[in-house]
């Protein structure tokens, strides 16, 4: 396991050097190599936007899913795996993942609702209640 932490610091790190030679850059400059590799700019933006909003489409069709079962998944929490992306129900701690190339879900989290969902609220409805 440390191993990964490892393998995922020293990619974040890369991703970040990355990042910050693009910011660096100039539009021109990062036209011209765009153009070396003989890309049409426009073309890869398009399909850069296109790949992006898949991903967020899908993402959103995963939330709304989860959402109807009764789960809560905070936006902010989804990991990148091998597979794709994962995350858990913050209530009830079912799994979810979703590979977003071919837009397959699975996990604990899609078979059934939320089996916490109902005493969590009963709880918290309780807990206000004993405050007034």
């Amino acid at each position: 396991m440390m191993h990964r932490k490892g393998q995922d610091e020293r990619l974040r790190r890369i991703m970040d050097q990355l990042a910050d030679s693009v910011f660096e850059a100039s539009d021109e400059e990062i036209l011209a190599e765009g153009r070396g590799f003989s890309a049409n700019p426009d073309e890869e933006a398009g399909r850069t936007r296109t790949i992006l909003r898949e991903a967020s489409r899908q993402l959103e069709i995963v939330n709304r899913r989860l959402s109807h079962l009764g789960h809560t998944i905070n936006p902010n929490s989804w990991k990148r795996g091998w597979s794709g992306y994962r995350s858990i129900c913050e209530v009830c701690g079912s799994f979810v993942s979703l590979k977003i190339d071919t837009g397959e879900m699975q996990g604990e989290a899609l078979d059934e609702q939320c089996s916490d969902r109902d005493q969590f609220m009963i709880r918290r409805r309780a807990a206000s209640r004993k405050y007034l």
